[in-house]
């Protein structure tokens, strides 16, 4: 897996080092946010959470992405295989069956690598299509495929990990050809679909979640607490923020899931609107990079791949942050980079690492 020297003067170092500029203010976030409870000592978990990352990251550039895309549908059979397994084997954890469980070791989360199996896999079914135009008939058998996966996750349940795979789809099925016609059919797909999920599958805390945040008030110490604490945590930042470690919120313990799904209100709290803009700002530019690698990638396959995971991770960044300000449900959707957990850590490297891997190698015969 040795890396050719003459790929090494390609890499992006301004999006690498600015993804682990990313992770270190979620470090030091999650220390802040664990400071006065009982969850001291995650810092140290998250920094080697990283370091593994970078391994991983390192590994994904390493292996040439076209290569890989031969490779799509075994990938995506492992990650199928994974999510049944944990749904019938994995015991359940807080009432999900998410987790790769060996003996006492709780390894991962499936979906996380599901994620990056399902990008290679429609960025190479979609680089062997020929046609300048795509419709419903042509996106019907790979968006089965991942509409298979994605409810394999919903069923853990795990709708925020779920909902990822639809900008993924869409933006590469559009880049592709797709057109607006088939665009506006799977988005009335999607409401039907969404329509009987609420009907026939969503349980009661998830459609309390969605009452909650029509109105929080209804419940406000049961399914409205988190959106109700975010929004007074987000607020009380004003311009420049409380002070590192002088959030209320977050030093008082009354913002839950604050080193994980709400970590951003964390920052917002203790660092203001000066603090969100800088680190949106950060957010940006990755993504920025990541669609201009998409842009000059030497092959079709590329492009779509680098694409595919710039729409993941901006859905997940868009969403999380929209969430912690009170605009959208609450969902389980870490933010990348900074959220603590080795899942979510290590899946933003590798998906970050495939991208470096298309850019470096827009040269390459």
């Amino acid at each position: 897996m040795a890396i050719d020297r003459r790929l090494v003067h390609n890499i992006d170092w301004g999006l690498l080092l600015t993804s682990l500029l990313v992770a270190a203010i979620g470090v030091a976030t999650i220390l802040s946010a664990t400071y006065n409870g009982a969850n001291r000592g995650l810092e140290v978990k998250q920094v080697y959470f990283v370091l593994g990352g970078l391994v991983v990251l390192l590994v994904c550039v390493s292996l040439d992405y076209r290569r890989l895309a031969d490779r799509a549908f075994l990938l995506y059979a492992v990650a199928l295989a994974l999510l049944v397994y944990v749904l019938i084997f994995s015991p359940a954890r807080a009432n999900t069956h998410r987790w790769l469980v060996v003996g006492s070791y709780q390894l991962f989360q499936p979906s996380e690598f599901a994620k990056l199996a399902a990008a290679v896999f429609v960025a190479k079914v979609f680089s062997e299509s020929r046609k300048e135009q795509l419709g419903l008939a042509d996106i019907f058998w790979p968006g089965a495929a991942i509409g298979l996966m994605a409810l394999l996750i919903a069923a853990e349940p795990d709708l925020g990990t779920a909902f990822t795979l639809v900008p993924l789809f869409v933006t590469v099925a559009f880049l592709a050809g797709l057109r607006i016609k088939a665009i506006l059919g799977i988005a009335l797909a999607l409401v039907v679909a969404g329509g009987l999920g609420w009907t026939f599958a969503l349980k009661d805390y998830q459609k309390a979640r969605i009452y909650s945040f029509i109105n929080p008030n209804l419940d406000p110490r049961g399914s409205g607490y988190q959106k109700i604490q975010s929004e007074i945590a987000v607020g009380s930042g004003g311009l420049s923020g409380r002070g590192y470690q002088r959030g209320s919120q977050s030093q008082l313990g009354y913002l839950p899931a604050r080193w994980t799904d709400f970590i951003f209100s964390v920052l917002a709290e203790e660092n203001g609107f000066i603090g969100v803009v800088v680190v949106l700002g950060l957010y940006m530019f990755i993504l920025w990079r990541a669609m201009e690698t998409a842009e000059v990638a030497r092959d079709r396959v590329g492009a779509l791949l680098a694409a595919g995971l710039a729409a993941v991770l901006a859905f997940q960044v868009v969403y999380n942050v929209a969430m912690v300000a009170g605009l959208v449900p609450v969902k389980g959707l870490p933010l990348p980079l900074m959220s603590y957990g080795g899942s979510s850590v290590l899946s933003s490297m590798a998906a970050l690492g495939l991208i470096l891997n298309v850019r470096m190698r827009r040269f390459a015969n």
